[in-house]
């Protein structure tokens, strides 16, 4: 009988053991949603703290299949209205902008140009990242739900007499702190310009030259 009981709880103790040895499981480690908080150390890696700095953005083409060249001028600021964000705005040049998601070639009509400075986008704040659990080096990114307004030129035929127009965005993807790619995919509301409420557009990010087309 003493046996019997010393041999139970052998192995009573044998499985608590090995149940503490177990890793622990995926949903444990990357949890239904992300954490609240934007991560700064996201920021660190998608953005230098030097004038004129821009990752490489590429915009991809339904129609072609096929990716853009890099997206220049495309220059990253910390958001003055909070810092736990990332923005995209020419504070170097007055009357300037930036060539923010290729808005101003998406919205060349409208303009009557395709030059970013006649476009004259500046957008405080815009990508928050959210990592997956704490310390974790990947994670969501989301755009912040905003209207973007858009210069137009004097030539321009739209809506004559009136200088600006306003497209909304919202959007969320996925970030790496390891590879310092962004993933992306932005809704652009069209209404403003006849257009449809909801404009899917894919973008890559990436702190170094990505070769995407074959």
């Amino acid at each position: 009988m003493n046996k019997l009981l010393i041999f139970l709880l052998f192995m009573v103790t044998l499985s608590a053991g090995c149940r503490e040895e177990e890793p622990p499981l995926k949903e444990d480690l990357y949890p239904e949603e992300p954490l609240s908080t934007p991560s700064s150390s996201a920021i660190n890696v998608f953005h230098q703290n030097i004038p004129f700095y821009q990752m490489f953005v590429y915009r991809y083409n339904e129609d072609t299949k096929l990716w853009s060249n890099r997206i220049g001028g495309h220059f990253s600021i910390i958001s003055t209205q909070d810092p736990n964000y990332l923005g995209f705005a020419n504070p170097y040049v007055a009357n300037s902008g930036v060539t923010f998601l290729d808005m101003h070639r998406l919205y060349g009509t409208q303009i009557g140009s395709t030059n970013a400075v006649t476009a004259k986008i500046n957008v405080d704040k815009v990508l928050g990242f959210f990592p997956d659990f704490e310390g974790a080096k990947t994670g969501i990114v989301r755009v912040v739900p905003q209207d973007i307004t858009i210069s137009k030129s004097p030539n321009s035929t739209f809506e004559p007499g009136v200088p600006t127009f306003k497209i909304g965005i919202s959007g969320q993807g996925t970030y790496d702190e390891r590879t310092a790619i962004i993933d992306l995919e932005v809704i652009f509301n069209e209404t403003s310009i006849g257009g449809p409420a909801a404009v899917k557009r894919i973008y890559k990010m990436s702190t170094t030259a990505l070769t995407l087309n074959p």
